[in-house]
């Protein structure tokens, strides 16, 4: 009986332990790679030297990460900003301009 356990059981054994861990490596593998991207965020941003016809600020809202370089028209002209990180009291974002007009 000896016999038989050290030439079919545990080699079986060992396989199956073997196929399972591969199984649920391949598993990990799929389920990290198939992850939700992250959720993009609404933010808003006050355009830093513009106001609107009425003498308010301008606000541009995206989902675009701060880095980013938008153009907008501002006073018929187009004019670039660069989204930024930094907080301003109103609870906007600041896009600083790049053009100096």
């Amino acid at each position: 009986m000896s016999a038989l356990l050290d030439k079919f059981l545990i080699p079986t054994a060992v396989g199956l332990v073997v196929t399972g861990l591969a199984a649920a490596a391949g598993w990990l593998y799929r389920r990290r790679r198939t992850a939700p991207p992250p959720p993009r965020v609404l933010r808003r941003f006050s355009l830093l030297g513009t106001t609107g016809t009425d003498g308010t600020p301008l606000y541009f809202e995206t989902t675009r990460a701060p880095g980013s370089v938008i153009t907008r028209r501002v006073g018929g002209l187009s004019q670039r900003f660069e989204l930024t990180d930094a907080p301003l009291g109103d609870g906007t974002y600041a896009a600083e301009p790049l053009d100096h007009l």
